[in-house]
């Protein structure tokens, strides 16, 4: 199989070198930040796992209590996964589920619209990068020359 991209010519074709370089840096730093980000997120719900039962119960979701685990072991799981760049596709995928949900609790659920669903709908178009591209050239999966 062959991926062939048409990219545009550079107007400065001398700073391609620059690019280069920089290109797989921000995709790490980018995939650190999520990760690290979700982590921070998640860490409240790893230490109590049930802690967002009721908050689950709410939206509709039964049992509520297995959801509440869900959520916990995916943020906070999902989130070191992505920061260290292992199984990096199908944990971009399963916190990118998160987030959309969250994305609809916040609009409709609650009615906050744009305004309440924003941070959630940034950091999916994140999770979906990495969903379509994997972990890039410093993730834990180009390593172990194994990705999903």
């Amino acid at each position: 199989m062959t991926t062939q991209t048409n990219r545009p010519a550079l107007l400065i074709p001398a700073l391609a070198p620059v690019y280069a370089v920089a290109a797989p840096l921000a995709q790490l730093w980018m995939r650190v930040m999520c990760g690290a980000a979700l982590m921070m997120h998640g860490w409240p719900k790893i230490t109590n796992p049930l802690g967002a039962t009721d908050m689950v119960a709410g939206i509709g979701f039964a049992p509520a209590w297995a959801w509440s685990v869900a959520l916990s072991v995916t943020e906070f799981g999902g989130g070191l996964l992505l920061l260290l760049g292992l199984a990096t596709r199908f944990a971009a995928a399963g916190v990118t589920v998160i987030l959309l949900t969250t994305v609809l609790f916040h609009w409709s659920l609650l009615g906050q619209g744009y305004k309440g669903a924003e941070l959630s709908l940034i950091w999916s178009a994140v999770t979906i990068y990495f969903v379509a591209n994997g972990g890039g050239r410093f993730a834990l999966d180009r390593l172990l020359k194994r990705e999903l």
